[in-house]
């Protein structure tokens, strides 16, 4: 009698993209093909309707994110129903929104989870928010380079800013705000962002507050104020928006020489 296929892992965790199903990769569709269950947490339109095509069985893992309940409470729910399914029939699939390894909390907890039982895990990549912000943006990081920060750890390690590289901070609209909830960080969470970020940028300095959009009939939602509003701004955007604050200034080159040679090379 012939032994059931392997398959080199026990979970997939897959990355959705950003703009509902059309940046699903071959890679991740043929994954999740081979999968006994998919597990999905993307709420965006047509999403779980489209992966129902690939997968003989898809759970829609919205309901875990109850109203004003801690969002750790549904990071564990999620890693535990995964795990189990994969304990109980092998292969199954996490299939997330945007980039499984960018902010992905569940997925730290899914692969915690699978080192203490012997679960073999298999991430693959999808495109993120920070891709789509810089298409959004039509900026190249190549140039100046970028600091990236989630709001919330920024101002709980008090971190650093290099004013003379471009900042993108993740989730500032919901900065201190461990729950579920229907609206952005209250007044007084938001101003402990701008407050922090005051004490690096003037107040008239321009920042731009980013929402890439999550259907390919929508456009992206770039809202531009200055860093001395930045409250009132971040009080009327999406949960989603990402925070993109430019240099004050370009940082001089401090090695001419070098600067030089590399040019020669290139014949200019």
């Amino acid at each position: 009698m012939s032994s059931p296929p392997q398959h080199p892992y026990d979970i997939a965790v897959v990355g959705l993209g950003i703009t509902s199903v059309h940046q699903i990769t071959r890679e991740v569709e043929e994954t999740i093909r081979r999968s006994t269950r998919t597990f999905v947490a993307d709420r965006a339109p047509g999403v779980t309707t489209y992966l129902s095509t690939l997968s003989p069985s898809v759970i829609d893992l919205a309901s875990r994110f109850r109203p004003n309940a801690h969002r750790l409470e549904a990071y564990r729910a999620i890693a535990n129903e995964v795990v189990t399914a994969a304990i109980e029939q092998p292969p199954v699939c996490f299939a997330t929104y945007g980039h499984p390894k960018m902010l992905s909390y569940p997925t730290v907890l899914i692969q915690r989870a699978a080192a203490i039982l012997d679960l073999r895990v298999a991430i693959l990549p999808g495109i993120s928010f920070l891709d789509t912000l810089l298409i959004d943006l039509g900026i190249d990081p190549g140039f100046d380079g970028l600091q990236l920060y989630e709001a919330t750890d920024l101002l709980v390690r008090r971190r650093p800013l290099q004013t003379d590289v471009a900042c993108v901070i993740a989730q500032a609209p919901v900065v201190v705000e461990p729950r579920e909830a229907a609206a952005p960080s209250s007044a007084a969470h938001l101003a402990l962002l701008q407050n922090y970020l005051l004490t690096f940028y003037p107040p008239d300095h321009p920042v731009v507050i980013v929402v890439s959009k999550t259907h390919p009939l929508l456009e992206p939602v770039l809202q531009r104020t200055r860093l001395g509003t930045l409250v009132a701004a971040l009080a009327n955007t999406a949960h989603s928006g990402t925070l993109y604050i430019p240099p004050l200034r370009r940082r001089a080159v401090a090695d001419q020489a070098l600067a030089d040679r590399m040019r020669e090379a290139a014949g200019g």
